[in-house]
């Protein structure tokens, strides 16, 4: 990464979103749409829409960057409040949203890309794709590649739902790969087993016309969850 010479360190990553307020101003507005849509049929009411031409549709789009800040401001106190209880300072700190929308310029007009599952992997542009508990987390620098609207996948996504992952594996499957790996878990679920996600590496390998790895990070500590 520019700035830093190539060598070993030590990274925090954390992962937090709005805190479930996002999700109820998504919910609030998402209902606000299916009212002033009743024309459309019942089964299709989750398509309604809010025009950023109109006063919702811009208090919404307004509402949604507010929860965005509020998601980055998260991640940056606590940081600060990690580095600050080790006696350490960061050498570079790298922030970057998903599951979010952006008003960007494609083909010449102004567009929402809404990634949903995606992060930002513009040309020279920094991110983060973590993989699981036990999996490497890379930090990528965007190549800009127009057929995927500048995105990259954010994560190594999952095999199985979470439903599924708690029916199938127990605590001592979770126990095995952990020590297997030499990663220490403060804290987490079944439902993050590593087994529940998909390969990170193959993931990495089937985007390299989107993103150029820059960095590789192996967990160590890990908490999840409560």
């Amino acid at each position: 990464m520019p700035g830093l010479p190539e060598g070993t360190y030590l990274a925090l990553m954390s992962h937090s979103g709005s805190r479930g307020t996002g999700g109820e101003v998504a919910k609030h507005y998402s209902a606000l749409a299916r009212r002033l849509h009743p024309e459309l049929p019942r089964a299709l009411g989750h398509l309604a829409w809010l025009g950023l031409d109109t006063d919702e549709g811009r208090e919404y789009w307004a509402a949604m960057e507010l929860m965005g800040r509020y998601s980055a401001a998260s991640h940056a106190l606590i940081h600060a409040a990690v580095a600050g209880s080790l006696g350490l300072t960061p050498m570079r700190s790298i922030e970057n949203h998903h599951n979010f929308a952006w008003r960007e310029i494609h083909d010449g007009r102004e567009v929402i890309v809404h990634r949903k599952g995606a992060t930002p992997a513009g040309r020279d542009v920094y991110g983060i794709i973590p993989g699981t508990m036990v999996d490497p987390a890379f930090v990528v620098e965007g190549l800009g590649n127009p057929m995927s609207l500048c995105s990259a996948a954010h994560g190594a996504g999952r095999v199985m739902s979470r439903k599924e992952a708690l029916a199938r594996f127990r605590r001592s499957d979770l126990e095995h790969v952990l020590k297997e790996r030499g990663v220490r878990l403060l804290s987490g679920g079944l439902d993050e087993v590593p087994m529940a996600y998909k390969d990170i590496r193959e993931v990495m390998a089937a985007q390299a016309d989107l993103v150029r790895i820059r960095g590789t990070f192996l967990p160590r500590i890990v908490k999840m969850a409560k």
